[in-house]
Formats: C-alpha cells, sequence, structure tokens
C-alpha cells in the first residue's frame, strides 16, 4: 500500500501544478485583456486632453487679440501710421515668418518681413472666403496651411484678426503667418510628445484640409497628412488594419489631434510585461513544482533511507549494549577475582603475588575506567557538554609521556617514538591530547600481533593551510578494510569484522577531540602490511607570537 502511495503522491502533485500553471495562462489572458482596454482608455482619454487643451487656449486669446483690430489702422499703402504701430510688436530677429495688413479690397497694405513686391498684392489664400464671412461675427479665425505665403517661402497657416470699422463692418485684417517649420515653437511644444528609438508611434494635429500642422515625425510637415482617412474618423479609438489610431478635435481651429501607432507595439506594453510576467511565472511553477516533485521524491527515499538507519541505529544500539555489557563483564571479573584471590590466599601468597594479583586487578580497573570514561564522554559529546581547556603545550614531551604509558600498560608490546628534531609547540588541552594518543596507541596494540612494534611516527608539513604538525600511529596487524577506513571513526563500528574487543566509541571521540583543536585525522591501511592511524595539529608560531 505504501509502494502504490509513494508513486500516487507524486504523480498528484504533478498534475497539481499542470492544473495551476493552466490557470495563470488563463487569468494571465483576462488580465492582458483588461490592460489593453484601460490602455486604450488612457490614451484616448490623453488625445482628447490635449485637443481641448488647445483649444481652450486658442479660445482664451481671442479676447486678447481682438484688441489689435482697433488700433485705428489707416490700411492704405505706404502708411507711416500703421508702420510705427506693426513696428511697436516684438519681431523675434531670427523669425522665419511675419505679419501684415490688408485692407477691405483684399490687398496687402503695410507689413513686418513682408516679401519684396508683396505690397498691393491680393489677399485670398485657401479658405479665406469662407473666414471672411466668420470674421463678421468672430474677431479671430485660422486659415488652412498654404504654400502662397508673403513673409516667407515655406509653408505657412495664417491667424487672421479682424478690424472693423465704426458700424462694426469688416475694414481690414491683421494677418500672423505661423511658418510650419521643425524650429518653429508650435513645433517644439508639440515635439514633448515625441517618440522613442524604433517606436512607431506619432502624433499629427492636422488642419480641416488635412495638411499636417505639427507633428513628432521628422517629416511630412505642411503636407497632405498620410492617411485621408484621418480626416473621416470618428473621435475615440479606431482600428485602420494593423494600426490603432486616437482621434480628438480642436473645434475653434477646427482642428484634429491624432495619435496612431502599431497595434503590436500599442500593446506591447501591457501584454508584453505580462507576457514576461506570465513566462516567467509558469517557467518558475513548473520549475516549483518539479522541485517539489522531486523533492517529495526524494524525501520518500529519503524516508526510507531514515527507516533503514533507524534500524541499524536500534541493531548498533543493541549491539553496544550486548558489547558494553560483555566488555564490563571483563574487567569486573578481573578486579573481583584478582582481589578474592589474594583475600582468600593472603597468608599463603608471597610479597611478590601480592602485588602481582593487585597490579592486575588495577590494571582491570584501569580498563574498566576507560571504558567508563568513552561512554561518558560520548554522551556529553552528543549534548555538546564536552569541555576543553587549552594550553601551549610541548607535543613532543606529550608523545613521550603517552608512550612511557603505553609501554608501562603493556609492556609485551614493544613501542618506538621518532622523535622531533626541534621543540614543537601546540595549543592543546593537555587531558585530551593524552586521551587521543592513549586511545591510539591501545588501538595499535589489541591490532598489532606481540612481537611486532607499533611506532608513533612525526613529522612538520608545510603547505597553503600553513605548517602542521603531523602524528602517526603505525601497526602492522590485520588493518582494516577499504571500506571501513571512513566508517570505523563513526559510533559502535569496530574494525576487522568486530573482531577486536571494545566499545566501538574511541576512535569517535578521538576524532571528535582532533576536530576540536582545528586538527583532522584519518586512517591509511595496507590490511596485512601496515596501517597508520594519522592526525594533525596546526602550530603555534613562538617567534611570532613573541614580537610586541
Amino acid at each position: 500500500m505504501s509502494r502504490i502511495r509513494e508513486q500516487i503522491v507524486p504523480i498528484a502533485a504533478g498534475a497539481l501544478v499542470v492544473v495551476v500553471a493552466v490557470s495563470v495562462v488563463l487569468l494571465l489572458r483576462v488580465a492582458n485583456n483588461q490592460g489593453v482596454d484601460a490602455l486604450t482608455r488612457a490614451k484616448a482619454e490623453q488625445v482628447t486632453a490635449t485637443a481641448d487643451s488647445f483649444n481652450t487656449r486658442y479660445t482664451s486669446q481671442r479676447g486678447a487679440v481682438a484688441g489689435l483690430g482697433k488700433a485705428g489702422w489707416q490700411l492704405t499703402p505706404g502708411s507711416k501710421f500703421d508702420m510705427q504701430i506693426l513696428q511697436t510688436y516684438d519681431v523675434d530677429k531670427n523669425a522665419e515668418s511675419g505679419f501684415y495688413l490688408i485692407n477691405a479690397a483684399d490687398k496687402v497694405t503695410e507689413g513686418i518681413l513682408l516679401r519684396p513686391g508683396e505690397v498691393g498684392s491680393t489677399f485670398d489664400p485657401l479658405g479665406w472666403k469662407q473666414a471672411k464671412r466668420e470674421l463678421s461675427s468672430t474677431p479671430l479665425t485660422v486659415l488652412p496651411v498654404t504654400h502662397s505665403c508673403k513673409t516667407t517661402e515655406l509653408a505657412c497657416y495664417d491667424l487672421v484678426v479682424a478690424i472693423r470699422g465704426a458700424s462694426h463692418s469688416l475694414r481690414g485684417a491683421l494677418v500672423f503667418e505661423s511658418a510650419v517649420t521643425e524650429q518653429s515653437p508650435f513645433e517644439d511644444e508639440i515635439r514633448q510628445y515625441g517618440q522613442h528609438a524604433g517606436s512607431t508611434a506619432a502624433w499629427f494635429f492636422i488642419d480641416s484640409k488635412g495638411s499636417v500642422v505639427a507633428t513628432t515625425q521628422s517629416t511630412g510637415l505642411g503636407e497632405r497628412v498620410e492617411d485621408k482617412r484621418y480626416l473621416t474618423l470618428p473621435t475615440g479609438a479606431s482600428d485602420l488594419g494593423n494600426r490603432i489610431v486616437f482621434k480628438a478635435d480642436v473645434p475653434a481651429l477646427d482642428w484634429s489631434v491624432v495619435f496612431r501607432q502599431d497595434r503590436g507595439q500599442f500593446q506591447s506594453g501591457v501584454s508584453g510585461p505580462l507576457q514576461e510576467a506570465g513566462l516567467i511565472l509558469i517557467l518558475l511553477l513548473l520549475a516549483v513544482g518539479l522541485t517539489f516533485v522531486v523533492i517529495l521524491i526524494r524525501r520518500l527515499g529519503e524516508a526510507r533511507e531514515q527507516e533503514r538507519r533507524l534500524r541499524e541505529l536500534t541493531r548498533s544500539q543493541s549491539e553496544f549494549i550486548s558489547v558494553v555489557s560483555h566488555e564490563l563483564r571483563t574487567p569486573v571479573a578481573g578486579v573481583l577475582g584478582f582481589l578474592q584471590t589474594t583475600v582468600d590466599h593472603w597468608d599463603t601468597l608471597t610479597d611478590a603475588e601480592r602485588l602481582n594479583t593487585v597490579r592486575r586487578a588495577v590494571m582491570n580497573a584501569r580498563r574498566l575506567q576507560a571504558m567508563t570514561r568513552d561512554v561518558l564522554d560520548t554522551e556529553s559529546i552528543e549534548s555538546g557538554r564536552i569541555a576543553y581547556s587549552f594550553h601551549r603545550l610541548d607535543l613532543g614531551a606529550e608523545l613521550e609521556t603517552a608512550v612511557a604509558a603505553s609501554r608501562d600498560a603493556d609492556g609485551a608490546h614493544l613501542v618506538t617514538l621518532e622523535r622531533l628534531p626541534e621543540p614543537v609547540v601546540v595549543e592543546a588541552d593537555p587531558d585530551r591530547l593524552q586521551q587521543v594518543l592513549a586511545n591510539l596507541l591501545e588501538n595499535a596494540r589489541k591490532n598489532s600481533p606481540v612481537d611486532e612494534p607499533v611506532t608513533v611516527e612525526t613529522a612538520i608539513v608545510d603547505d597553503k593551510g600553513g605548517r602542521r604538525v603531523r602524528v602517526a600511529v603505525v601497526d602492522r596487524g590485520p588493518g582494516v578494510s577499504a571500506d571501513s577506513v571512513e566508517r570505523i571513526f563513526e559510533k559502535f563500528v569496530r574494525g576487522n569484522d568486530n573482531a577486536v574487543t571494545g566499545t566501538g566509541l574511541g576512535l569517535y571521540i578521538v576524532r571528535t577531540i582532533v576536530e576540536a583543536h582545528h586538527g583532522r585525522i584519518w586512517c591509511e591501511s595496507n590490511p596485512g602490511q601496515r596501517t597508520a592511524f594519522v592526525f594533525e595539529l596546526p602550530l603555534v608560531d613562538v617567534a611570532a607570537s613573541a614580537r610586541p
């Protein structure tokens, strides 16, 4: 049943990821449509607001310019009076167009920046007849773009101010020509709407006859608008093939404001980020989903592995209890046996025999003490309560002490020490360091034949990690198998297929102590020839620490 559940859970998780991804796609499509609608409304409002702004500006200027028609103009050719008034107007020295007067017969009488020969010429631009009728009731009107201008060779549009007589009849007009160029103030103002490189967006201000008064494009000024359909479009948004067009009217000028852009690029402002976000989100969902499925599979595998390890731990703990019980029984029996023998045969034993039995009881008691210490140290390590007291030590002296203690504990085994050629100072806890050496030496004696010596080799190592001292405890016993050189430092693991006596805690404790001293330990074994337990400790630079 658990196997079936392990298969169903990843499949269900994968299906859920797919459902979520599809839901995200649908939600993104809805969000994209809503975003495009909102963008369309916003652009239509912007175009309308732009048209309204120009319409309001023109309407507000009517009252200001109406007074220009009441200046008492003489409207006769060469009139000094008229010229004096015209010259009072602020004229830009770099202006590309000027202004002039016309009389009731539509003849030019005087002006500023007039082209040669224009005085006395007839003023009859496109739309003038209709505009003349409008001036009977309005003080100001604007004519469409023309290429027959009086003050410039450029295309221009005319702002015409009515000049009335006593009976309010039209006596003439004051005409301001505005050149349609990229340098005109109006064009500069329009360019604030600008366009980015590669953009298909463009703004157009179009007069009543379809000529472009201003645009954000680099060409087309004064020419017919690029698409004559712009003139007949209703206000608001319209579709023209692959383009979307927005239009709004400026009724006071009889102009139109048009914005157009390729539909795909227009919508990319919304759909582009949404599509990118959607793609990232879907990829993220798939990645998270697949990761989740993989994690589920791995967790299920880890759960099985954890279950196996728990079984192994239970087996190891049971074995440990059995081993400890057996190992404790031997030294306890030895202590009691030798002491009981001494008590029972005290009178018949010689002093040498009494000393020998007591010594053997002491050896078993020490063995019992070592086992108890290992168990207690293991518990302290697991709980994080093991304590250290670090001091600067001469490692050579510590090695000699440990070797001497090993010889005293087991005189049958020959233990030799290769002394270091120089004093070696390390930062260490002397008791814990002796515990490491005693464990390694006892381990070597247990695994070494009596006729084979145990050797303690030393060396100084220099590499990128700094100067370190290396100590190797070498025996020539049966060795450690290749698959056990790492496991042998774990709890409850004993070498030689558990044939060696002991609790299986000694090397685990040794590794913990060495690592607490910022060192490392490992096993090198060639079974039947040479086995070495090697550890390294960092050296203290006595000379450097002595410098002020």
